[in-house]
C-alpha cells in the first residue's frame, strides 16, 4: 500500500516577544536585616490565623487525656503486680529445691507470651 505523505497543516504566524531587559546582578550581598524583618511580619500574620480552642473545650479535652492516661497507667501497675507475682512464685519454688520445676514454669511461661 502506498503510504499517504501528511501535509504540514498551515501553522499561525509566531507572534514576535519582546525580550525583558534583564536585571542586572548587583555586587550587594542580600539584606538581611529586611529579611528578618519579613520573617516576623509573616510570623505575625500567621499568629492572627490560628484558631483557639474555647475553654470549655480545653477543660474538656484535659479531662480526656487525664482519665486516658489513669486508665493506661492502671492496666501497667496490674499487669506488673501479676507478673511481680509470678516470679516471687517461681523463685519460691526453685528455693524449695524445685529447680526442675521452675524451670518448667519458665518454659510454660515463656511459650505464652
Amino acid at each position: 500500500m502506498a503510504e499517504e505523505k501528511k501535509t504540514p497543516k498551515a501553522s499561525k504566524p509566531e507572534k514576535k516577544v519582546e525580550k525583558k531587559p534583564e536585571k542586572k546582578a548587583t555586587a550587594n550581598k542580600p539584606n538581611v536585616l529586611g529579611k528578618i524583618k519579613q520573617f516576623f511580619k509573616d510570623v505575625k500574620a500567621e499568629t492572627k490565623k490560628i484558631v483557639w480552642n474555647t475553654w470549655p473545650n480545653t477543660v474538656k479535652d484535659t479531662g480526656v487525656v487525664l482519665m486516658v492516661t489513669v486508665i493506661i497507667g492502671a492496666g501497667v501497675w496490674i499487669s506488673d503486680v501479676v507478673f511481680r507475682q509470678l516470679i516471687e512464685l517461681i523463685y519460691s519454688i526453685a528455693d524449695k529445691g524445685g529447680a526442675e520445676a521452675a524451670m518448667i514454669m519458665l518454659q510454660n511461661l515463656t511459650t505464652l507470651l
